[in-house]
């Protein structure tokens, strides 16, 4: 059996679509692993944040 070459989904602001190869193939998000390293800082942020504004007092 061939196997599939399946792209990542992830485009630039301008509409160009990124050429690398998907991770998984069969995931719902098909994306290569520079954009999910980006998505993986992205959540690591937004959790780190979220855990600094629930030990900060509010005003």
């Amino acid at each position: 059996m061939a196997s599939r070459y399946i792209t990542c989904r992830v485009q630039s602001g301008r509409g160009v679509q990124c050429t690398a190869e998907a991770v998984n193939p069969d995931a719902k998000l098909k994306i290569c692993t520079r954009h999910l390293a980006e998505a993986m800082e992205l959540i690591e942020d937004a959790r780190r944040l979220g855990a600094n504004a629930r030990r900060t007092p509010a005003s």
